[in-house]
């Protein structure tokens, strides 16, 4: 699960010092950060008797590729609100969803915009009743109480890496990170969207309603996204295409992929030094490789 890359450099820049808590090994059907997520809805659902999960995302969602798998191999029924028309291009996410079990429900993405709208929520929950609703990506604070094992993953495997890395979307990860390490450890989230100032905020909500009487130092660098979200730009393609030739590790284009040029780059302009360790997560998502020709 702890891979330590190699001195070799990648595009003129060693990435030596540099550890990767590979969770694209654990969770079983889910593999990544998702299933840590996940976890509580499905031990709250298990606690209610409710055997039916739904939840929110696009045609490629990383999150309800793992919702489905987990609900496959559990036994519990799961749907799917989808994101675009039934007419746009066919996805290989959701071919893997189809077959474990999900129903799937196209929307409108006007009618998608409302999936924060409580009144909304509730016609959905009336619909499929009786069910579980989970935010879109997870994204609450079930899924960072979720996301707190990985903190204890990281004391059990690297309790000496103090400088950790990860790639951030919707903030939940991270905050579960947070919140699961106290003030000797020092935090750098990478996001993956272009211009989510709000990021911080929304960790930071969600720190103020987790268990923990200290916790990590943290921050937030925008600077990495490569174009936006799912977008995959040329110094984004020509590194990890160089990474994988090196290091013989799949990388995932949305977050993994920026978050490790977010360190190579931080290094090739000094403001991170070579000899110094950094512990980076991989977040998993390698499915979603799929979408991507280059990457084939």
């Amino acid at each position: 699960m702890l891979h330590e890359l190699t001195n070799t450099p990648v595009l003129g820049v060693s990435l030596g010092h540099v550890s990767l808590l590979r969770l694209d090994q654990t969770g079983g059907p889910a593999p990544g950060n998702k299933s840590f997520k996940l976890r509580h809805y499905f031990s709250e659902a298990k606690r209610l008797g409710i055997t039916r999960l739904i939840s929110f995302g696009g045609a490629w969602s990383n999150h309800l590729h793992a919702l489905a798998a987990t609900g496959y191999q559990l036994g519990v029924e799961t749907v799917g609100i989808i994101r675009g028309e039934l007419s746009e291009e066919k996805s290989a996410m959701l071919a893997d969803v189809r077959r474990w079990g999900m129903r799937i429900v196209y929307v409108s993405r006007q009618e998608y915009r409302q999936r924060h709208d409580v009144a909304y929520q509730q016609q959905l929950k009336k619909r499929f009743a009786p069910c579980l609703l989970i935010p879109e990506g997870g994204a609450s604070l079930a899924g960072a109480q979720g996301c707190m094992a990985v903190a204890d993953i990281i004391r059990q495997r690297a309790p000496l890496a103090h400088h950790i890395v990860v790639p951030v979307g919707t903030g939940t990860t991270m905050a579960g990170l947070v919140a699961g390490l106290d003030e000797r450890f020092e935090i750098d989230g990478i996001s993956a969207l272009k211009g989510a100032h709000d990021l911080a905020q929304r960790v930071q909500d969600l720190l103020s309603q987790l268990p923990c009487d200290n916790h990590a130092h943290w921050r937030i660098l925008h600077d990495y996204h490569c174009g936006g979200f799912a977008r995959a730009d040329l110094s984004l393609r020509q590194f990890m295409l160089a990474f994988e030739a090196i290091h013989g590790i799949e990388l995932d284009p949305v977050y993994t992929g920026k978050m490790l040029l977010a360190i190579h780059q931080l290094r090739v302009c000094g403001h991170w030094d070579e000899d110094a360790p950094v512990l980076a997560i991989h977040t998993g998502g390698l499915q979603g490789r799929r979408g991507y020709s280059w990457l084939s």
